[in-house]
């Protein structure tokens, strides 16, 4: 690499630690929302640009480690800079101590409703900040056994019930740097060079989702991540594995497996089955102690789908077009979700691609997509960039328009505009790079059918 290029890379580098250390000066990010959709576009931009001039250098020999070093350096500095954060951009954190919190007596997260009489003795200074109360446990036994073993260790080193919530970033902030060591593997398993590793390490959304916020998905992110570059590896085992304990961190990875366990490869159909198995043991094993206790897995999936709306794009269309009836625009997104996903199958891309849309065709036509959500693809994009859905990663810090009036005024309700604002740029770019290669493709086809004799 030019030296010019590598200076180049740093003075990104700069602009963008100069844009987290604004973040952190900001202190409470939710009564500053403004200033921090500002920040953090602006920090964005300097990621797209090193994004894109990361996949189009080549690096040297010589110069791939010092590269390299840079890359890791500078997202782990990234990282600590915000940490010191308090996570208040969502109220996922006080949910997550609590759900700790109500296993330490010895009670069910999937029975147990925190609005619920018995555990009033368990209120403390966190409690309005606990989200859905009406609810039982939404998240996977994984997740769960995370908090359950947590949750002694934190209440033994901070006994403040208000500073325990920042505590529970921390294991999920720490899984973050095992994704950037997975996405690693996925790169030399893929034939990819090792640089694109910035893509994942310099993101923007993941320093603040989850070092700055410390959401869960960190744990399924990582094994999902670790199910392809298993595959990718010929390790089918580890992979469908893998795959079943993300499915047990937070449910929305059932959907990949289809994609891997029947694929047409080199002219014949494999059909995975006997290595599928090692997902049963580790489902008994995993979900033994809360097993017919898991109700409330139908109410996430009813509200993902269509029982309460955040930030949602093709859902909205639909709502709309089903008279805004919540039960009827859920089965109608259920049905337009699954056929889309079955055409995905159908079409037989790469295993890398196939889970990657996937995943952005779940997001597409979830009534639900939180800015955190979008950590679920960003992986792999560093293996197989896409220009769209890296600008959405920007973009996405719009939705926190949303907690402007809800500190103000109590009101959760997202604004047209800024959902326009997000989507638009996203769908239109995604419309016309598909139109440009389908272009493409008929050029060379026409041009081919010219060539051959008559």
């Amino acid at each position: 690499m030019k030296r010019g290029r590598y200076l180049m890379l740093v003075a990104s580098a700069c602009a963008m630690e100069a844009g987290f250390i604004a973040l952190a000066a900001l202190g409470n990010l939710s009564q500053n929302v403004p200033e921090f959709t500002g920040v953090f576009l602006g920090t964005s931009l300097f990621y797209l640009v090193s994004s894109f001039a990361i996949t189009r250098w080549e690096v040297t020999e010589d110069a791939r480690s010092r590269v390299m070093a840079l890359i890791w350096i500078c997202g782990l500095i990234f990282r600590f800079s915000v940490l010191p954060l308090s996570p208040e951009l969502s109220e996922d954190l006080n949910r997550y101590r609590w759900h700790g919190k109500i296993q330490a007596v010895g009670e069910n997260p999937y029975t147990a409703i925190p609005e619920d009489p018995r555990f009033i003795h368990l209120r403390d200074a966190t409690w309005p900040r606990i989200s859905r109360k009406e609810l039982p446990s939404v998240y996977g036994p994984v997740v769960e056994w995370v908090f359950a073993g947590w949750y002694p260790v934190v209440a033994w080193v901070q006994p403040d019930a208000l500073r325990q919530v920042w505590w529970f970033k921390l294991p999920f902030a720490l899984l973050e740097i095992g994704i950037a060591f997975a996405v690693s593997w996925l790169l030399a398993a893929a034939g990819k060079p090792r640089t694109w590793l910035l893509i994942y390490l310099w993101s923007p959304l993941t320093v603040v989702e989850f070092w700055a916020q410390g959401h869960n998905d960190t744990l399924a992110v990582l094994f999902v991540v670790v199910a392809v570059a298993a595959a990718l590896s010929d390790r089918w085992t580890l992979s469908f594995g893998s795959l079943a304990l993300a499915v047990l961190s937070k449910f929305w990875p059932a959907i990949l497996f289809p994609f891997f366990l029947l694929r047409r490869e080199e002219g014949r159909w494999m059909f995975r089955w006997k290595q599928a198995l090692v997902a049963v043991p580790i489902l008994f094993v995993v979900a033994g102690p809360y097993w017919g206790n898991l109700g409330s897995i139908q109410e996430l999936l009813e509200g993902f789908l269509g029982g309460w709306r955040n930030n949602d794009s093709l859902y909205g269309i639909i709502y709309e077009r089903a008279n805004e009836d919540p039960d009827l625009g859920t089965e109608r997104v259920t049905y337009y979700l699954g056929a889309a996903l079955t055409g995905l199958w159908f079409l037989r891309r790469p295993l890398l691609e196939s889970v990657k849309w996937a995943i952005v065709v779940l997001l597409f036509f979830s009534a639900n997509c939180f800015p955190w959500y979008l950590s679920w693809f960003l992986p792999f994009l560093a293996v197989s960039p896409n220009a769209a859905l890296l600008l959405w990663t920007a973009l996405v810090g719009l939705a926190y328009h949303v907690l402007i009036n809800y500190q103000v005024l109590g009101m959760w309700e997202y604004s047209d505009a800024f959902r326009e604002l997000e989507y638009l740029p996203v769908y239109g770019l995604l419309l016309a790079s598909g139109a440009t290669r389908l272009a493409l493709k008929w050029r060379a086809s026409r041009r081919k059918a010219s060539m051959e004799p008559s």
